[in-house]
């Protein structure tokens, strides 16, 4: 990161960064979290298992509709 600085507090060092760096860091902490937390769901795991196993399928157009994107 460019726009981050070191200083000292005393004899520890800290490092400052913009609000914007600072956000972005946390909003992918944020999804890191989510992530780990449905891996190591066993009812998620579940969930993908029936549906893996299920021969039921969704055309594009019929998931976009769904979605509400057309």
């Amino acid at each position: 990161m460019k726009k981050a600085q070191i200083f000292k507090l005393g004899k520890s060092p800290v490092v400052v960064l913009p609000i914007s760096a600072w956000e972005t860091i946390r909003e992918r902490v944020g999804q890191l979290e989510e992530y780990y937390q449905m891996s190591t769901s066993k009812k998620y795991k579940q969930d993908i298992a029936h549906a893996r196993a299920s021969k039921k399928e969704v055309s594009s157009k019929e998931l976009y509709k769904k979605l509400g994107l057309v």
